[in-house]
């Protein structure tokens, strides 16, 4: 159901929820369908999601494999490196204000008003 939802394969579907299980930010009843979270939404960050869902990922890679013979190649993911750690420390930062609860709630208001523009049946 969440796979079709997001129209994305159910493999991944249940890669993904396993990864939150074992965060210990999901939990699952055997022979049941709806799994739950353990905490109050409000209190699940969208990093606790990344980290469960991602660990040890970057946002952005740096290309390892560049010419050693050339100055330049040979500089540049140390460069690199520099800048991309600033982006994955702002976006963790960012991360970590946005809760489970906040998605919930845009959401809501996203289908309240899908809802309010689809036509009546006659």
């Amino acid at each position: 159901m969440i796979a079709g939802s997001v129209n994305t394969n159910p493999s991944l579907t249940r890669r993904m929820m396993a990864q939150l299980k074992k965060a210990g930010l999901l939990e699952t009843t055997q022979g049941t369908a709806f799994p739950k979270l353990t905490r109050a939404p409000a209190h699940i960050s969208l990093l606790d999601v990344y980290h469960a869902t991602e660990p040890e990922t970057f946002l952005l890679k740096i290309d390892r494999n560049t010419s050693q013979r050339c100055p330049i190649g040979n500089s540049i993911p140390s460069v690199l490196n520099k800048y991309y750690s600033q982006v994955q420390e702002a976006a963790e930062k960012e991360m970590s204000n946005i809760t489970v609860q906040d998605i919930v709630e845009d959401l809501k208001i996203k289908l309240t008003n899908k809802r309010s523009l689809k036509p009546a049946d006659d």
